[in-house]
């Protein structure tokens, strides 16, 4: 179902070599890609969020509706500090 499509998505955006990936091809600059990073921001309502296993994404969909984050997970130093950052609040 779309649900279980895009509770897959959101949980996808917690593996930072995936943002990286999308970044390098460059949808993360794709106007209709930035609406539907938008739309998913109904997963950080509670009623939601519950189904998630990782919880760390809904950090990360936050910071894919900043422009500068997403010109940043491009630069691979950059993505490398997330994921320590990440694995050390873990």
């Amino acid at each position: 179902t779309r649900w279980e499509i895009e509770l897959e998505f959101v949980q996808s955006l917690s593996n930072i070599q995936y943002l990286n990936y999308l970044a390098q091809s460059n949808h993360l600059q794709d106007p209709k890609f930035i609406n539907y990073l938008k739309y998913l921001q109904y997963w950080t309502q509670p009623e939601y969020a519950k189904y998630l296993v990782y919880p760390n994404c809904l950090h990360i969909l936050t910071l894919l509706q900043n422009k500068e984050f997403r010109e940043s997970i491009v630069n691979p130093e950059f993505m490398n500090n997330l994921m320590n950052d990440m694995v050390k609040r873990w």
